[in-house]
């Protein structure tokens, strides 16, 4: 009978090392601290010539990793269709595109100071903290 407390003892001891280490883990490496995964992103819509105030800027706190669509929809509502290479943006705001005008993405490239059309689509574009991007309606 005492070999079975004994026995019963060290495995308790073990399970409840092997739960505080699996809870340090989780907690140092998994730990949601907005200090590490916030980014700060500026979102332009720019609506040339449909409106009279024709541009809305926007500044967002965004978990790290999210998308430029993703900043978009956070700030308008968004006519979107699905290709087989992405997202088109079709309509902001209830402003659709009419040929030969169309909504375009660009994002600030601070090094050459000019806005830069997007080679990448507004779904895969990965923000990063700072990034300034821009939806602007034109020809």
């Amino acid at each position: 009978m005492r070999k079975s407390k004994i026995v019963f003892l060290v495995i308790g001891v073990l399970l409840l090392t092997i739960v505080t280490s699996a809870l340090t883990y989780y907690f140092i490496y998994t730990s949601n601290d907005s200090s590490n995964n916030d980014i700060n992103v500026t979102v332009f819509i720019n609506y040339g010539t449909l409106k009279e105030v024709n541009q809305e800027e926007h500044h967002l706190n965004l978990t790290e990793g999210k998308s430029a669509l993703y900043a978009f929809s956070q700030v308008a509502n968004l006519e979107l269709v699905n290709y087989t290479f992405g997202v088109y943006v079709v309509g902001v705001n209830g402003y659709m595109e009419q040929f030969p005008d169309y909504w375009s993405f660009y994002y600030y490239d601070s090094s050459s100071e000019l806005w830069v059309y997007s080679e990448i689509g507004v779904d895969n574009y990965c923000l990063e903290d700072g990034n300034r991007i821009k939806l602007e309606y034109t020809r």
